[in-house]
């Protein structure tokens, strides 16, 4: 009996590990920089007030600097929100290009699995939510969302990262959507400055 009772005991250790380990998500965070006289020239060479990374690209003009943060904490909410997916519960905003937008925000307040917005104080001085310029990229256990931040976006030190996932269609702002699906705090990716185009990708992997 002693013996059953260890071959069921291992069996239950083995499927928690798992568990854990189907569930573990990060993020690799991507900034594009360019500045304000590149931004100028992409804008008379493509007639675009406000030209997104991609046309930078397409012009050949490369950004005068390149940064990776490795890391996130996926939140509760959002986590639910991934089950509730999962699980086909009604009444869910999908992760798509109609509600998902990047956040940036000038706080190093470190990230907590109960957060539901970013740390940063309220205002266009501190933080700012852009809508992602298309649909979710699929790759293998990977999900890339990408953002463009105007020369008139996100001019602060960006400290933190975040997705959020709106309710209704997205729009720029500074008020955090109905869901914040994860956050990176300590980022010290530098201050973005009026006039300059900055790019954020976000590459979800889940192992």
């Amino acid at each position: 009996m002693s013996d059953i009772a260890r071959a069921v005991e291992g069996v239950a250790v083995g499927v928690g590990t798992a568990l854990t380990d189907a569930l573990h998500g990060t993020t690799r965070w991507l900034v594009e920089r360019w500045d304000a006289e590149q931004t100028t020239w992409v804008r008379r060479r493509s007639g675009l007030a406000a030209p997104a990374g991609a046309d930078f690209a397409r012009l050949g003009v490369r950004p005068y600097a390149t940064s990776e943060v490795m890391g996130n904490l996926i939140t509760n909410n959002g986590w639910t929100r991934l089950m509730n997916l999962l699980t086909n519960q009604g009444g869910t905003q999908a992760l798509d290009a109609t509600h998902v937008r990047i956040g940036v925000g000038n706080s190093n307040t470190a990230e907590a699995y109960t957060d539901t917005d970013l740390a940063a104080a309220a205002g266009a001085s501190n933080r700012y939510f852009q809508p992602v310029s298309g649909a979710g990229t699929l790759g293998t256990r990977t999900l890339s969302f990408a953002a463009t931040f105007g020369t008139a976006d996100g001019n602060f030190a960006w400290n933190e990262f975040g997705l959020d996932i709106t309710s209704g269609t997205a729009a720029g702002g500074t008020t955090v959507g109905a869901t914040l699906f994860n956050r990176k705090a300590g980022i010290a990716q530098g201050t973005k400055a009026s006039g300059q185009t900055w790019t954020a990708t976000a590459t979800l992997t889940f192992t």
